[in-house]
């Protein structure tokens, strides 16, 4: 009696399918011994002087650090010029691996908060630039968004309403400026922000 076609397929898929997993499973083991193969000389890696690193100073002469008539905008001031005096680091894509191995251990903790850091200071730059813009005071939203595309912010919408500016200021090779910067520079995103930026402007806007 001849085996039945749909019986020769699922035996089929069954041993294609023992065999994927069975890929992916040593695949798995390979990496995961990898990673701890990296953390164990992670962890014994001595510590470096982080005291010449490239940290990040607010030039809080070229933001408006005025009192504002907005709370917000105030708020948004203050939480930047409190930053000021705290040592910010733009680490981006590092894992805490990665900044054991660079840096030593014992020195994970202090770059974590360097880090944390910088990623409160782009955050804020972002909605503090946003606020502005909202309330009419394009010259200063501009100064503040210009200062986050220097920290190579890898923030969208601080590329985005700060191209939108140029275009409605008839500033459009100011946005050409920007896209020859990003395409020089190693910023997250940077596909993604360049084709937002283009499209920018050769739009009407």
């Amino acid at each position: 009696m001849p085996i039945p076609i749909s019986l020769v397929a699922v035996i089929m898929f069954s041993v294609w399918l023992r065999f994927v997993i069975g890929r992916s499973n040593q695949e798995n083991v390979k990496k995961n011994r990898h990673f701890w193969e990296l953390e164990r000389k992670a962890n014994s890696a001595r510590k470096v002087d982080i005291s010449n690193l490239d940290y990040l100073t607010i030039p809080l002469e070229q933001l408006p650090m005025k009192d504002h008539e907005d709370s917000t905008i105030n708020s948004y001031r203050d939480t930047i010029l409190s930053l000021s005096d705290k040592k910010i680091l733009n680490l981006t894509g590092l894992t805490n691996t990665d900044l054991k191995l660079k840096y030593g251990a014992a020195n994970l903790n202090k770059l974590t908060a360097y880090d944390n850091n910088y990623i409160q200071l782009i955050s804020i730059l972002q909605k503090w630039g946003e606020r502005l813009y909202s309330l009419g005071y394009m010259a200063e939203a501009t100064s503040v968004l210009e200062y986050a595309t220097t920290c190579q912010t890898d923030v969208l919408g601080t590329y985005r309403l700060l191209s939108k500016i140029y275009k409605e200021t008839n500033k459009p090779d100011k946005i050409t400026q920007l896209i020859h910067t990003i395409q020089g520079s190693t910023i997250n995103r940077k596909e993604l922000i360049l084709a937002e930026l283009n499209k920018i402007l050769s739009s009407n806007l």
